[in-house]
């Protein structure tokens, strides 16, 4: 395995009486784009800090190409960090072009011509050419978050380290600036920590993704393997429309696991143990299955020739239906279930499952996963 390029060991930081960071180990690649994506006061912003330089951690240690880097001061890491603020600390007295240019040029260690077809490029890149000299007072907000990005890439630092550096944009320009980013980093071979809530965002431009939650490290993996494969309820339900629902456990017959949702019997490929130490042991059989909204088959119940007896259908009533673009999310109330299930399907079929239509919902017993946890722990992690 190559050495990683960014190594953070044992690293926790408290603030008070409060645990901001918990027991974090990352290792990662030069050249890799990861994106960090957890909920509001997960840790996400602590984290970069700490990267930085900015904050002290409580314990634990940052390398940065085998070399310890908490010694040194934010200066000396030779990091680029994008802030979350509303001034995006822009320098007021500096214009467009040299706020861009300021770090490179204060370095010295590229000729001029070379500096300056660097942040063209960039400014090109976030659409701020024409405004090079204009001064942050004159700035949208939105503009300024664009110039803040332009000087974090133009520093040419080992590290970029981005805290929601898209959030104050329009979506259009998002989109855009997400894969120009994206692409022009991975071109220059730097290592980048992204921070966002935007699950979109987060799966169009990483190549792992770290999930973190209340200071601790869920999951680390490529977006097809948290999506696919989640390894807790935690990042099953954060990463995507997840569907939560309460089950009991049967006997396992034959190899196989069985649950029960009041009348409705479940097959299931296995039960995750549950590992945390958080949350205590019940010896309530109490499970809960999570089920994405765009692994769930649907079909008008009138379409079925002979009622099927098997095994994770369920039978039930579109009640609500979402138009969002080339997807739709319907709402099914299902007999016996407190909540109504979300499933996704094309826009192309919408005119199949009007309001009112008698449903059919089937999932494979490869699209569900299920987990050993008490049912409360599915309010608490909604409420994340």
């Amino acid at each position: 395995m190559t050495e990683a390029y960014l190594e953070i060991k044992n690293l926790e930081k408290r603030f008070g009486k409060l645990w901001a960071l918990r027991d974090v180990n990352l290792q990662i690649e030069q050249g890799e784009y990861v994106v960090i994506l957890g909920p509001t006061g997960a840790g996400k912003t602590t984290l970069l800090k700490i990267i930085a330089g900015l904050i002290k951690p409580t314990s634990g240690e940052i390398y940065k190409n085998s070399n310890l880097l908490n010694p040194f001061p934010p200066e000396k890491r030779n990091l680029a960090y994008l802030p979350q603020t509303s001034d995006y600390s822009l320098f007021p007295y500096m214009d467009v072009w040299e706020n861009t240019i300021f770090s490179p040029k204060m370095k010295g260690e590229k000729p001029y011509d070379e500096i300056r077809s660097l942040c063209d490029e960039i400014l090109d890149m976030v659409n701020l050419r024409a405004r090079y000299n204009a001064f942050p007072d004159e700035l949208s907000g939105g503009m300024k978050q664009r110039v803040a990005l332009a000087r974090a890439i133009a520093a040419d630092a080992d590290i970029f380290l981005f805290d929601e550096p898209l959030r104050a944009l329009d979506a259009r320009l998002r989109i855009k600036l997400r894969t120009e980013v994206k692409k022009l980093v991975t071109d220059l071979n730097k290592t980048t920590l992204h921070v966002t809530h935007d699950f979109e965002e987060s799966v169009s431009i990483a190549d792992r993704i770290i999930i973190i939650n209340e200071g601790e490290i869920i999951q680390f993996d490529s977006p097809k393997d948290i999506y696919d494969y989640p390894t807790s309820l935690f990042s099953a339900y954060f990463f995507g429309e997840t569907n939560l629902l309460a089950a009991k456990r049967l006997e396992r017959k034959n190899g196989t696991y069985f649950v029960q949702i009041k009348n409705h019997v479940l097959a299931v490929e296995n039960i995750r143990s549950n590992n945390s130490t958080k949350t205590k042991k019940n010896d309530k059989n109490e499970v809960v299955i999570a089920i994405k909204a765009d692994k769930i088959h649907i079909t008008p119940q009138n379409t079925i020739e002979k009622e099927t007896d098997s095994y994770n259908y369920f039978h039930g009533v579109v009640s609500h239906s979402y138009y969002l673009g080339k997807w739709v999310n319907l709402e099914v109330t299902v007999e016996g279930i407190s909540r109504d299930i979300l499933v996704a399907i094309p826009s192309s079929e919408l005119m199949k499952y009007k309001i009112g239509t008698n449903v059919i919902l089937y999932v494979s017993i490869d699209d569900m996963e299920c987990f050993e946890e008490p049912w409360s722990r599915i309010r608490k992690i909604e409420a994340a």
